[in-house]
């Protein structure tokens, strides 16, 4: 009978311990999991600052360099007129520049009012119609006076 005893104690002893060292272990899950998920959160929410910080740091350089190509058609068109092959080149690029800022922010900066833009409307050359068939086509239309 002794021996059955200390059998049934051992039992319920190896028992004992499988539980506590299961609860242990589902709570240390427990715990551990939803830290885990936390921390991954704030991670995310770090990384979306970051990205967000770095996005305005790159829109300034877009901001920057189309007032650069800005200032360069205006000083084209001071020196050598607003139909000149150097203007021509330096409209081209305030284009490519506001292309570029479009395409990664779908945004453009235009310095004439200071802001940024949503439509992709730069294309609109400020000197009027740059398209000589337009101009053949309607005699009085913008440009026409200068041919």
């Amino acid at each position: 009978m002794n021996v059955r005893r200390n059998y049934i104690w051992a039992s319920i002893k190896k028992a004992a311990l499988a539980i506590s060292t299961l609860s242990l272990l589902l709570l240390f899950v427990g715990v551990a999991i939803p830290q885990i998920a936390h921390g991954q959160d704030q991670d995310d929410r770090d990384r979306q600052y970051q990205n967000r910080d770095r996005d305005h740091r790159n829109m300034d350089k877009c901001q920057r360099r189309i007032q650069k190509a800005e200032v360069r058609l205006h000083q084209e068109v001071q020196e050598h007129g607003d139909r000149s092959r150097q203007a021509n080149r330096a409209w081209t690029q305030l284009r490519s520049e506001r292309n570029r800022c479009y395409s990664a922010y779908h945004q453009w900066w235009d310095g004439r009012d200071g802001q940024w833009h949503q439509d992709r409307d730069w294309d609109r050359d400020p000197r009027g119609d740059r398209d000589d068939h337009d101009r053949d086509r309607h005699p009085g239309g913008p440009g026409a006076h200068l041919q």
